[in-house]
């Protein structure tokens, strides 16, 4: 009997931590929120298939495909022969440049040293297979321009643009023909693009002096010289010129505020009438300043005056220092010299100037730039 409630004990407490086995299971086993084995009776969601897009990809750098269409036309292939002499022989040479067309009846805006000593000019328009003899109508050593002209009746034509709204960073365009000479004029002007790198330069390269350029990383490559720096509104602001061949990315254009006046200038007299003070400029640095031991370290510094010249006549001399030009304040010496030809031949402007630390006031009488200046 004793036995039996013994046994009987014992199997209601096996009975009772089974009991508490499979409780303690199930609630530490985490529910799985889909059975795999199971068929859920929820109607799954398809995979939706996204519809195309009617909106076309936006790239960050601008497009200049339609800026090139439109200015394409008006750019030019020349080709130039000339007599090439040394002491032991005498030879027939070619060289080649670009150009812009600018007005209806052939007249060309190129660099002056593209058409430099020409026996033979020839032209090449885009997408045509004959070239056109050109005349020179005139040229101008001074700013490395010139003007020449070819036959024709609505020729397609650029157009100059403002570059005083120029800003450095602003995309520009660079249009010629680089490596003609090696390439050759087939398929017409190549493009490259970049931006202003900065405006207004001013200096003294080999025997030429370079007023109001720009600068620009836009590739600037042999048989360019000569073609247009375009905005992105397709406008003329500059005429490549040069480039730097001991550094990278650095070129030049003449700036569309200098080259429009020299071409209506040439085109209307065939030659460019500018007032002339009789002076070599340079921009006052601070470093200049300390060098030459100059009182001002601002301003437009005289580094030469042409003996019986307007300014020699009015007592300037060198080292004196260029605050005002008829009453605005100068800072660079191509702000100057873009001021002062905005003034005819026998206008008299007044200077104010520094000579050590007293101020002087003169009014110069502007005559014409002689052909040898």
């Amino acid at each position: 009997m004793i036995k039996s409630k013994i046994f009987f004990l014992f199997l209601v407490v096996l009975l009772l931590v089974s009991a508490c086995n499979t409780t303690s299971h199930q609630a530490s086993t985490p529910t799985p929120t889909v059975n795999p084995t199971q068929h859920s009776t929820a109607t799954p969601t398809p995979i939706q298939t996204p519809a195309p897009s009617n909106q076309t990809y936006t790239s960050p750098f601008p497009s200049i495909a339609d800026i090139v269409d439109m200015v394409k036309p008006a750019v030019v292939y020349i080709s130039v022969e000339y007599i090439e002499s040394s002491f032991f022989f005498r030879s027939t040479s070619t060289k080649s440049g670009s150009g812009v067309i600018l007005s209806p009846d052939g007249y060309i805006l190129t660099n002056s040293h593209v058409i430099e000593d020409a026996e033979k000019i020839e032209v090449l328009l885009p997408d045509e297979v004959d070239t056109h003899p050109a005349e020179i109508i005139g040229t101008d050593s001074l700013s490395d321009l010139a003007v020449i002209k070819i036959d024709g009746h609505n020729l397609p034509t650029a157009e100059f643009g403002d570059p005083s709204k120029l800003r450095v960073g602003d995309w520009v365009v660079a249009m010629g023909s680089p490596l003609s000479t090696i390439l050759g004029a087939e398929g017409g002007p190549s493009v490259t693009i970049g931006i202003v790198s900065n405006l207004e330069r001013s200096f003294n390269l080999e025997d030429s002096a370079y007023y109001d350029v720009i600068q620009t990383d836009a590739a600037i490559n042999p048989g360019n010289s000569g073609g247009p720096l375009i905005n992105l509104e397709g406008q003329v602001v500059g005429i490549n010129t040069f480039i730097i061949y001991t550094a990278q990315n650095i070129g030049f254009a003449v700036s569309a505020s200098t080259a429009q006046r020299v071409y209506e200038d040439l085109v209307e007299f065939g030659d460019v009438i500018r007032p002339y003070l009789g002076v070599t400029l340079r921009t006052v640095t601070p470093a200049l300043a300390t060098e030459l031991g100059l009182a001002k370290n601002r301003g437009v510094l005289i580094w030469y005056v042409e003996p019986d010249s307007p300014a020699w006549k009015e007592g300037l001399e060198v080292d004196d220092v260029i605050t005002h030009f008829q009453g605005q304040e100068v800072t660079e010496a191509s702000q100057l010299i873009k001021l002062l030809w905005q003034y005819e031949v026998g206008d008299k402007v007044q200077i104010i100037y520094y000579r050590g630390t007293e101020q002087h006031i003169a009014w110069v009488s502007l005559v014409e730039r002689p052909e040898d200046r």
